[in-house]
């Protein structure tokens, strides 16, 4: 079953008068997965020292070895998702460029809501911008 908040997001706000439903709300999910990708890509890989892993390559680190780094970039961004936000599943994620932003990354990510009965394709833009700060949108 699909929730609508995260643990964090439990966690952080555990009221007992918080919204819970017996049917959750897609939307709901999305805005909390949106929430919940927009930190993860804006940490670091060894800024969390319960999971060395979490967040994706410091962009400093891999200046140097573009255009190499966009498919290494894919390659984080995909793993890291797979593995720290399990409400999604069958992640792609592939470069798409933007001629207008030469100096900002553009992903495309697309996923579908899983355990869900309905397997709902979701996708989502991400920019990771010459400071390194990830956006991500629907």
């Amino acid at each position: 079953m699909l929730r609508e908040r995260s643990i964090l997001e439990r966690l952080a706000d555990p009221r007992p008068e918080a919204a819970r439903t017996t049917r959750p709300s897609e939307t709901r999910i999305i805005s909390s997965i949106l929430e919940h990708l927009g930190k993860m890509l804006n940490t670091r890989r060894g800024n969390a020292p319960v999971a060395p892993d979490y967040g994706i390559p410091d962009m400093a680190d891999l200046v140097h070895s573009f255009p190499d780094a966009i498919r290494f970039m894919e390659q984080a961004i995909r793993a890291t998702i797979e593995k720290y936000e399990p409400r999604l599943g069958n992640v792609r994620v592939r470069y798409s460029g933007s001629e207008d932003d030469v100096f900002s990354l553009h992903f495309d990510v697309t996923a579908v809501l899983s355990p869900s009965s309905s397997g709902k394709g979701v996708s989502f833009k991400t920019k990771i911008d010459s400071s390194g700060e990830a956006l991500v949108s629907e």
